[in-house]
C-alpha cells in the first residue's frame, strides 16, 4: 500500500558469435532473459524498508486499478532508499530482481 509508481525492464543477454563470414562486423545470439524493475511510494511510520533488503515476495504491479490488470512474478528485493524533502512527504524507493517468469493478467 502507498506506492505511486513503477518500472519494469525486460532484457535479454548476447553472445557475440562472429566469424569470418561476417565480414568483420559483430553477430549475436539472445541467450537468457530477465526482468527487473523499481517502485516508489510514501514512507509509513515505523518504516522497516532495509529489512526487506535480500527477502523474496510475489510482485503484483497494476496497470489498471478499474480492471484489475498487473503484472504478476515473484521478485527479490535488492535495495530500499528512504528520503524526504523539506517540502514533501517521506518517500521510499525500491529495487528488485524479478526471479522466474512474469505473467499479465
Amino acid at each position: 500500500d502507498g506506492m505511486r509508481d513503477w518500472t519494469i525492464d525486460y532484457t535479454a543477454d548476447t553472445v557475440e558469435v562472429t566469424d569470418f563470414g561476417d565480414a568483420g562486423v559483430k553477430q549475436f545470439l539472445a541467450t537468457l532473459t530477465g526482468w527487473s524493475g523499481s517502485f516508489n511510494g510514501f514512507g509509513q511510520p515505523g518504516w522497516a524498508g532495509a529489512a526487506a533488503v535480500g527477502t523474496k515476495y510475489l510482485g503484483s504491479f497494476f496497470i489498471s486499478a478499474s480492471t484489475g490488470s498487473s503484472y504478476t512474478g515473484s521478485v527479490l528485493i535488492t535495495g530500499a532508499s528512504p528520503g524526504v524533502a523539506v517540502d514533501g512527504a517521506a518517500m521510499v524507493s525500491y529495487t528488485f530482481q524479478g526471479t522466474g517468469a512474469i505473467t499479465l493478467s
